[in-house]
């Protein structure tokens, strides 16, 4: 029974992580068959672990189609940013008296190599610097659960296209952002921190309604 278990957590691990890293298209159909070949198992399993991804609203069932990614909505959209914006804000003002000279540092670090990074237009390592930029504070809130709920949040934003994949002018405006942040840190103004982190991810939100805009994608 044990294994039992452990086989559809697996399946369900594996597809959850796979859907929030963006593997699978908005609308993709899963075929629980196929599904059940590549683990090697029986579709019940399957079956479970596909009720548990709907119970988590990453798939939908739709008439005479079955089992589909779910898509995330505009609405979807609005309301997380939403939430990040005041989350991380919040994070920001914890934690800047905890952040020491060598977070600092770091912080520093962080936004020369993001500017080497555009300027050879190495998109998936100023992504990668960005989310390593944001950590780097939030990490110093002293409050796991709501970095917890910050990490959450983050893992539904790799479903949709990056902001930063050959959308210069939204790098260069991130980066002078973080700039501004950094200074606020520099300074210690935990009011000011906040407020400028609130902006940055308000308007990262409102570039990913407009690039979804300007899609296929039905949101």
């Amino acid at each position: 029974m044990q294994l039992y278990r452990t086989k559809k957590e697996m399946i369900y691990q594996t597809i959850k992580e796979e859907i929030l890293n963006g593997k699978y298209e908005f609308g993709e159909k899963l075929v629980i068959s196929r599904i059940a070949e590549r683990f090697g198992s029986s579709e019940i399993p399957v079956r479970e672990a596909i009720r548990q991804l709907e119970s988590d609203k990453l798939i939908e069932f739709i008439p005479h189609t079955g089992a589909v990614v779910s898509t995330i909505s505009a609405k979807d959209i609005k309301e997380i940013f939403q939430l990040r914006s005041v989350l991380e804000g919040l994070a920001t003002k914890l934690a800047v008296q905890a952040l020491t000279d060598e977070h600092l540092e770091r912080l520093r670090q962080n936004i020369l190599e993001s500017k080497e990074a555009f300027e050879i237009k190495d998109y998936e390592r100023y992504a990668k610097l960005n989310i390593d930029f944001h950590y780097l504070i939030y990490s110093e809130c002293n409050n796991d659960l709501l970095l917890r709920t910050i990490q959450d949040l983050w893992s539904n934003t790799k479903r949709y296209p990056s902001l930063f994949r050959e959308n210069d002018q939204h790098i260069e405006l991130s980066i002078q952002e973080h700039e501004e942040i950094y200074n606020a840190l520099l300074l210690r103004d935990s009011d000011l921190a906040e407020s400028h982190m609130k902006k940055h991810k308000i308007r990262a939100g409102e570039e990913i309604l407009r690039s979804h805009n300007n899609t296929s994608i039905n949101i």
